[in-house]
């Protein structure tokens, strides 16, 4: 494993031709990915983002929106943007990587080959999640134990979860009032993913389309809001991700 700055580097593959740039979920971190790095095709290297408060970065503050990522990721993207690239995003991992792709459009800067947007509602959408984040702690887990995601051991760890909550509570926070400010018209090659048991509707995941100037393949995965979790499809989304115009 190496780190570059944010960016985890569970397999290092100095022969890469194409970096996979990975966003974790609200509460998540870059360890989501750990699994994704043995099984990705030998021309293909995953760097996965390391939020502030998790692993390496735990004694770091908190992002408390989303200006706060998406300075703390500019600081080392453009370092791992070199060759060409992919950006893929799980829930609010997904608005992240939009957002990312906003800010190297409006710098002029080179475009991912391609987007990967999953579990998560188009850029401007109002209202997008069940508001938890201002619940009291005990009510907020629980609800986390509900929507999946976490494993049980460490949502039942008190210890533990007294040093995560602030830091998810804010990730839920930030989803939850999220919504772009315009509809930008990017020209990317992009793919939006789905659970078939999610709460995300087919007219919802067709809004991703009014972002790009090229239409998005839409693909659903047996699941529901964490479908990535699931070992047995893994290698069809990395299969999907992977393949052409990245081959």
């Amino acid at each position: 494993m190496s780190v570059n700055g944010r960016f985890v580097c569970y397999k290092p593959n100095a022969t890469a031709k194409v970096n996979l740039i990975c966003f974790p979920f609200a509460g998540g971190s870059a360890s989501v990915f750990y699994p994704w790095a043995a099984r990705l095709p030998a021309h293909i290297q995953l760097l996965a983002y390391q939020p502030p408060g998790r692993a390496q970065r735990m004694a770091e503050p908190a992002c408390m929106n989303i200006q706060d990522y998406m300075d703390d990721i500019w600081q080392d993207i453009k370092s791992i943007t070199d060759k060409p690239f992919i950006l893929f995003g799980h829930s609010m991992g997904a608005l992240l990587a939009y957002e990312v792709i906003k800010k190297l459009d409006a710098h002029k800067i080179c475009m991912p080959v391609k987007a990967v947007f999953s579990a998560a509602k188009s850029p401007w959408k109002n209202n997008r999640a069940k508001l938890i984040s201002h619940l009291r702690d005990n009510d907020f887990i629980n609800e986390l134990k509900i929507k999946g995601g976490f494993p049980e051991q460490i949502l039942n760890n008190k210890e533990l979860m007294e040093l995560c909550t602030p830091y998810i509570k804010s990730d839920y926070s930030i989803v939850e009032d999220y919504c772009s400010e315009k509809k930008y018209k990017l020209s990317v090659s992009s793919i939006v993913l789905s659970g078939m048991d999610d709460e995300i509707s087919d007219n919802e995941l067709a809004e991703w389309g009014d972002v790009f100037s090229q239409v998005p393949e839409i693909h659903s995965f047996p699941g529901g809001h964490f479908f990535i979790n699931n070992d047995n499809v893994l290698d069809d989304i990395i299969s999907l991700i992977t393949k052409q115009p990245c081959e």
